[in-house]
């Protein structure tokens, strides 16, 4: 209660929750997370992740954290999504057949689509793309999120010591990505429908519209075995795409002699049950699980052998479902309107098959493809599982193939989903943020947003970053040696004392500006890389040597010459 007397109203419980992770990660600093966490890349050599406190590196290993088998935090799980405003999907498990017939548990699922659904989009992706808990392929997702979105790109509070000045253009930034470009790919099955994508499953219910009484617009158009617990979602598909218009249609069609609907010889078989009989006798799911159904089935006495035509309905579109919810209990997107994928007529089962001929023609012309991939330009036909994103102003560029929805600029397939629309092609956050020409620290990796900056070697650095890689001492004005392998500078007693080589000749250091010799984990001054034969001493720079107890020798005679 104020002190007007007034009550105020209790905060909704999901504010709190996000102002007590916020809070969080403001009392928390970065480098505090994943404290002790293993090495993935040096193993046993890593005692455990110990993070600079500006680095974003481990100090012992100088791996990067998301290199180390850190367990989510709110640091690392939470601030692409939450502040991004995308779906973070929980692990699940489902069942991939062609890795094994027991479900397996999967890191990460596309959110809001079905366990069926799920499976294909994963089984398109390829096994080595799979993210199995555990696997390789899952500790790539994770990497991958983390290095493609990274967190300090979306939040102030995880960055190093930024002044007012940069703290307001990062927060301008982050809001003008997510104004205009920052999305969410949805996994959808492409249907035949004018529209062209249509994934089925638990209708997303209209306002006024009460489940289990269908609106005039939908009314009859929707086959009554789609509401049967007893098909899968493919199957239904399938008999969709066929043209089985209904359940006891399915019934009639096994009633045919499969030698007769597939000799060919009787012309009034309608093409939907010649369709069924070669997926039935092709397929051994497809048969397991149309006995199933029909045995299950169960007709009033007076049964009709035509089923109600069904009119081609115009402008389907996609109804996203509103779910924060990632897991498969949320409902998937599905057509505002409950459709058959195409225009289909009455079929008499027992006589002639009655389908105009324009209508027959639209149907096969949408049969056949209706989409290309925005990714590599190749057909995405019906049936097939795609990727779909909403930043598209033309929607002939929004749809790829799951294998092809890559950043455009790195390759890499985009982690979660999460891309950033830009000139009609979709990147990870970090390459969005190279193509925008913003610079990035190469100490702290964190976007650079003042005038004033560094540029050594190739690479930008804050100036107040710009420091020895290896004791943090400031190298404005001072001479610096790159290190060839993390492209960090050293200052020049650091590099001496930890990272120069040793001559094997005369046992003293090579320093920077000395010119030096290596072959294998052995060096040498240039000066000292003479033949070490006694009666020799010739320098073997530029001609054939060989090495005996550490020692270069012009040839094997002088290795005799000891």
């Amino acid at each position: 209660m104020t002190d007007s007397g007034i009550e105020s109203p209790a905060a909704p419980e999901w504010l709190l929750k996000l102002e007590s992770r916020r809070e969080q990660i403001k009392a928390k600093l970065s480098h505090e997370s994943g404290n002790g966490a293993p090495c993935n890349v040096c193993g046993s050599s890593c005692p455990g992740l110990d993070l600079h406190f500006w680095r974003k590196i481990c100090r012992n290993c100088k791996c990067r954290k998301e290199q180390h088998d850190c367990i989510d935090d709110d640091v690392s799980g939470w601030a692409q999504f939450e502040i991004l405003g995308a779906i973070r999907s929980k692990p699940a498990y489902i069942r991939i057949s062609e890795l094994t017939d027991k479900p397996v548990q999967l890191a990460w699922v596309p959110p809001n689509v079905t366990p069926e659904l799920a499976s294909d989009y994963m089984r398109t992706l390829g096994q080595q793309n799979i993210p199995i808990v555990g696997s390789e392929a899952a500790e790539k997702r994770k990497q991958q999120l983390e290095y493609q979105v990274p967190a300090h790109d979306l939040d102030t509070n995880l960055c190093h010591n930024l002044t007012p000045f940069e703290a307001g253009q990062l927060s301008d930034y982050v809001e003008k990505i997510k104004t205009h470009c920052v999305g969410q790919g949805t996994v959808v099955r492409v249907g035949g429908d004018t529209a062209g994508l249509v994934q089925y499953g638990t209708v997303v219910q209209q306002p006024g519209q009460s489940i289990g009484t269908p609106t005039d617009a939908t009314e009859g158009k929707r086959p009554d075995y789609m509401e049967s617990p007893v098909l899968s979602d493919k199957m239904k598909y399938k008999l969709n795409l066929m043209g089985i218009s209904s359940s006891e249609m399915v019934a009639q069609a096994m009633l045919y002699d499969p030698a007769v609907v597939l000799g060919g010889s009787d012309t009034s078989i309608p093409e939907p049950i010649v369709k069924f009989h070669q997926e039935y006798q092709a397929n051994p799911k497809f048969r397991a699980e149309m006995d199933h159904f029909v045995d299950r089935l169960q007709f009033p006495s007076q049964q009709t052998a035509h089923s109600k035509a069904v009119a081609y309905s115009e402008g389907c579109s996609i109804v996203p479902s509103g779910s924060s919810d990632s897991g498969f209990s949320s409902i998937p997107v599905s057509p505002s309107h409950a459709l058959l994928l195409g225009p289909m007529e009455a079929l008499a089962l027992g006589g002639e098959r009655m389908m105009p001929t324009a209508q027959q023609a639209m149907r096969d012309a949408v049969a056949i493809t209706t989409h290309r991939c925005t990714g590599c330009t190749l057909p995405i036909v019906v049936g097939e599982v795609a990727v779909k994103v909403d930043r598209a102003s033309n929607s002939e560029h929004s749809i790829w193939h799951p294998q092809c929805f890559k950043c455009n600029r790195c390759g890499e397939l985009l982690a979660d989903l999460v891309y950033f629309y830009h000139g009609g092609a979709v990147y990870c956050g970090r390459d969005l943020a190279a193509i925008l020409k913003i610079p990035r620290c190469a100490a702290c990796d964190e976007l650079i947003f003042t005038k004033e900056y560094t540029a050594a070697e190739g690479a930008t650095f804050h100036v107040r970053h710009f420091c020895c890689y290896h004791c943090d001492g400031p190298l404005a004005g001072q001479q610096y040696v790159m290190d060839e392998k993390s492209a960090q500078p050293l200052c020049l007693p650091c590099y001496k004392g930890h990272y120069a080589q040793t001559c094997a000749t005369c046992n003293r250091c090579i320093g920077p500006t000395e010119q030096g010799v290596g072959w294998d984990k052995i060096h040498w001054h240039k000066e000292c890389f003479l033949c070490s034969g006694k009666r020799c001493q010739k320098s073997l720079i530029g001609g054939r040597f060989c090495v005996k107890a550490n020692r270069p020798y012009c040839s094997a005679q002088c290795t005799k010459d000891i």
